[in-house]
């Protein structure tokens, strides 16, 4: 299990770190509340240890933030204050424990543990496979009552798949939850201590027990029919049902691009009506060739990997034709024909990979929602994406002309992005090439979708500085877990690099740097410092309606409001902060009030359905030093008076 502690005692965290490390716990540290802000929203911890006296940002403040953002984890606050008014204030904040210095280490440790144990208080404490036991409050593993020796990495592996036992965990997030950042190896550690771990539980008795999933990562095998359930749970839906459902929803996008495949095939049988009387002309092969291709990397998604694998010969056949082979190119195109004659129909298998298959994908809120915005010349790659990527919280932009690609950034900035390789007018390659050389998109996650397999290729794709590559026929399950392991890594790297990807503007990390700085030089030379906040809630009804779209339209217009020198910063989802040393303005209000609400006014008369609807901005401000001497209370303050701009 995953710890973080924050905590500016040195030697505490020194102390406590190898304790609980010991005990097969991974441990993160900061000894900063900002950092420790942003190590919560970077990884996902089962407890957060929080001194209440921290530099940058205090416990209390922190453990608010927490709650308020959906951390639904246990946290313990730890302070020198004993009082009840403290404690009720810390249990108020949000805590689940409170624990007053001074303190044993022992005392410590103990409330960890009551803490980490409290969400399995509806099941047993003791973890079952068959007949494998793992008692996490001993740090004990069993089979048939014998003692299995495992390192704290193989125990933490063999806790987290026996937690989460239906769930399939990439190598990301394995080295997420089991490795603390500051030891953050590559890949390749978790196959070893997945093969150790297995060599052991072989030994032992417990042998097939973890299963790898090609392409996505590590789960635990169904238990032994003679296993215990831990709790009486409905029958999950059968194979037979999956699979029926499965099949259903791949003939009906079958059936209605029927007329596209027909046409391609139809590409492909010129072809080889021309082989039987010659001449194959280059007109003819480079229209069968561009049909193959599209064939190869769409038929996948039908469930149809066998045409692909046809579709793809024939390419090859066509690249490098050999006319004295013609019978064997008018036999594929025969075979290819047939299968799709038949359709997905009872060749459709989704325990094959293929289609939409019932799995887990990495864990995330369940109302978060992402972007993907997909460039393909292919109807049926964009058509099946916008099909089985929004029941995952992925919603699709889809773009058939890639010059297209630079306004559909910047009117609705996604979170990540799929290039096709091979497209008209523009190459992916270079299209990835030139977003690098714009400071906004470099750390955006591009992965390529080709059916491109050549290694000069791909070495190519890396580096014009793409993410990632999926080769083509794409299968869901591979594509969904690719998604969201590069969604997981891009988040990361956008948080280091300070920038937010949606607006453009600074994240919470860098703009609290740059709150920090006027704030410290107001300090330094007696002068104001205003801050000022936007809260964002606009009606549900409004057309377009979401707040993401009024957060980068308001992005857009707020440094032409503003002077250079002020920050500006997204600080959560709905909110935009300010800050202006020794502004000129008469208060906040007057300065940015009327500009904002000619703002909104355009925005609704933009849409005759917009009109009447109530206002989607409120404002707040406080100012240094009249309303506090840190950034967290003028925070605060200008929360408080947050009013609906009129």
């Amino acid at each position: 299990m995953k710890i973080l502690l924050v905590d500016d005692d040195e030697v505490l965290i020194e102390r406590l770190t190898n304790d609980l490390a010991d005990q097969h716990y991974v441990v993160d540290t900061t000894t900063d509340g900002l950092m420790g802000w942003e190590y919560a929203r970077s990884a996902l911890y089962d407890l957060i240890v929080l001194d209440i006296d921290l530099p940058g940002l205090d416990g209390l403040s922190l453990c608010r933030r927490l709650r308020q953002t959906g951390y639904g984890g246990a946290i313990l606050l730890l302070t020198a204050r004993g009082s009840s008014t403290d404690k009720v204030e810390g249990l108020n904040a949000g805590a689940d424990d409170y624990l007053v210095k001074p303190y044993t280490l022992s005392e410590l440790t103990a409330r960890l543990r009551a803490l980490l144990r409290r969400p399995t208080a509806v099941s047993s404490p003791t973890l079952h496979w068959g007949q494998l036991q793992c008692d996490p409050n001993a740090n004990l593993v069993t089979v048939a009552d014998q003692t299995v020796v495992l390192s704290p990495k193989e125990y933490g592996l063999l806790e987290l798949l026996l937690r989460h036992p239906d769930r399939i965990f990439s190598n990301t997030v394995l080295l997420e939850r089991l490795w603390s950042t500051d030891d953050f190896p590559g890949e390749e550690t978790i196959r070893t201590h997945i093969k150790r771990l297995r060599r052991k539980l072989k030994q032992a008795g417990a042998d097939d027990m973890i299963e790898n999933v090609y392409g996505m990562g590590y789960r635990l095998r169904p238990a032994p029919p003679d296993a215990e359930p831990e709790l009486s749970l409905p029958d999950p839906p059968s194979e037979q049902a999956k699979a029926a459902a499965a099949r259903a929803a791949a003939i009906a996008a079958f059936d209605q691009f029927r007329p596209i495949l027909g046409d391609r095939m139809a590409a492909l049988r010129r072809a080889a009506a021309a082989l039987n009387q010659p001449p194959l002309t280059e007109e003819v092969r480079s229209q069968a060739q561009g049909a193959a291709h599209k064939l190869a990397g769409s038929l996948g998604l039908f469930g149809l990997t066998a045409g692909s694998h046809l579709a793809r010969r024939l390419e090859d056949w066509l690249t490098q034709a050999d006319a004295t082979q013609g019978a064997d190119f008018i036999a594929l195109v025969d075979q290819l024909d047939a299968q799709l004659a038949a359709g997905p129909g009872e060749s459709f298998k989704p325990s094959s990979g293929s289609g939409i298959v019932p799995l887990t994908v990495p864990s995330r809120p369940t109302d978060t929602r992402h972007r993907v915005l997909a460039v393909d010349d292919d109807p049926l790659i964009l058509a099946q994406l916008q099909r089985l990527l929004p029941p995952w919280g992925l919603d699709v932009v889809t773009i058939s002309d890639p010059r297209q690609t630079w306004a559909a950034l910047e009117a609705s900035p996604p979170d990540l992005l799929l290039l096709d390789l091979d497209m008209p007018h523009l190459r992916g390659v270079d299209l990835c090439r030139q977003l690098r050389q714009q400071e906004r998109w470099q750390t955006l996650p591009i992965l390529f979708l080709t059916a491109c397999r050549e290694p000069t290729a791909v070495y190519e794709l890396y580096q014009a500085g793409a993410d990632d590559y999926l080769p083509k026929p794409i299968l869901e399950p591979e594509l969904v877990n690719r998604l969201f392991q590069r969604l997981e890594r891009g988040r990361l790297l956008q948080t280091l690099a300070g920038t937010d990807p949606l607006t453009g503007l600074a994240n919470r990390r860098k703009g609290t740097i740059e709150l920090d700085l006027l704030l410290h030089l107001a300090h330094r030379y007696p002068q104001p410092l205003s801050l000022v906040l936007l809260h964002l809630s606009p009606d549900p009804a409004l057309t377009p309606g979401p707040a993401r779209d009024l957060m980068v339209a308001l992005a857009a217009v707020l440094p032409t409001l503003t002077r250079r020198g002020d920050a500006i910063a997204r600080w959560g989802d709905q909110e935009i902060l300010i800050g202006a040393l020794a502004p000129t303005w008469p208060s906040p209000h007057e300065a940015l009030g009327a500009p904002l609400a000619q703002f909104w006014a355009d925005r609704l008369r933009s849409n005759p359905d917009n009109l009447g609807l109530p206002l989607g901005i409120q404002l707040g401000a406080a100012t240094f030093p009249t309303d506090g001497n840190t950034l967290d209370r003028l925070y605060q303050q200008a929360t408080h008076r947050l009013v609906p701009l009129v």
